[in-house]
């Protein structure tokens, strides 16, 4: 009894990360994925090479890499280094470099790996997709030309994070009064990662798979919403 559901799953799983070349997507996300800037297949006139999906920019269904604490992650990790965040108010402790699911979002928002350099190319019914020349193209001229969040509703953040939000932040309120506890890893309705549901990262407050509040917030921030789920002035 239990293969069907086996089954079921793994041809869900297959269906989030797979798209099809004639479709906008498939698949639990992708739909939700098709209409915002993380589709990148909408960036090929910026450069952007046509991998023929649009999951498979950032996941694989196979040989995924590990290091990232992101679902079967299609990228490399990238290497920084990275300035973070810094000031004498803060009391919470903040890595010292990005961690965790940040890193997924990094892979492409600090502008060190092209947005279509990917570990695992898929393959179509004609076999597996060559880019042209060989090599991966795009990062010039698609990150470059969205810098300032001037086109494509992009952001190049780069490697210096010290004028964004603290990420990879112990969020411990018993260090700060004027942050709302945590229960079990979630604040509200934002989520803290890590092995102990304890770390702020960029997946915390944007979730990349829905632009329903952009850019990606997890809920809208009408009079400062979400800051308030964390922070109590």
């Amino acid at each position: 009894m239990k293969k069907p559901c086996i089954l079921m799953l793994v041809s869900i799983c297959l269906m989030c990360v797979s798209g099809s070349g004639d479709l906008p997507a498939q698949g639990i996300f992708g739909n939700k994925v098709a209409d915002t800037p993380h589709n990148l297949r909408k960036a090929l006139n910026m450069g952007v090479a046509d991998l023929g999906e649009i999951c498979v920019y950032c996941h694989t269904p196979h040989n995924n890499n590990l290091q990232i604490d992101a679902p079967l992650w299609n990228r490399e990790t990238p290497a920084g280094p990275y300035s973070m965040y810094d000031s004498p108010s803060i009391d919470m402790i903040i890595a010292g470099s990005a961690t965790g699911v940040s890193l997924a979002c990094l892979s492409c928002h600090d502008n060190s790996i092209a947005l279509d350099q990917v570990i695992n190319l898929p393959t179509s019914q004609f076999g597996q997709i060559t880019l042209q020349g060989g090599t991966i193209a795009g990062c010039a001229s698609f990150c470059h030309a969205i810098h300032n969040k001037t086109t494509f509703e992009g952001t190049v953040i780069g490697t210096d994070l010290s004028n964004d939000h603290p990420i990879s932040i112990t969020y411990d309120p018993s260090k700060d009064e004027k942050f709302n506890p945590a229960t079990n890893g979630v604040i509200g309705i934002l989520r803290l990662y890590g092995a102990n549901k304890d770390q702020v990262e960029c997946a915390s407050c944007h979730n990349p798979h829905d632009n329903s509040n952009r850019p990606f917030l997890r809920m809208a921030n009408d009079n400062s919403a979400m800051c308030l789920t964390c922070h109590d002035i």
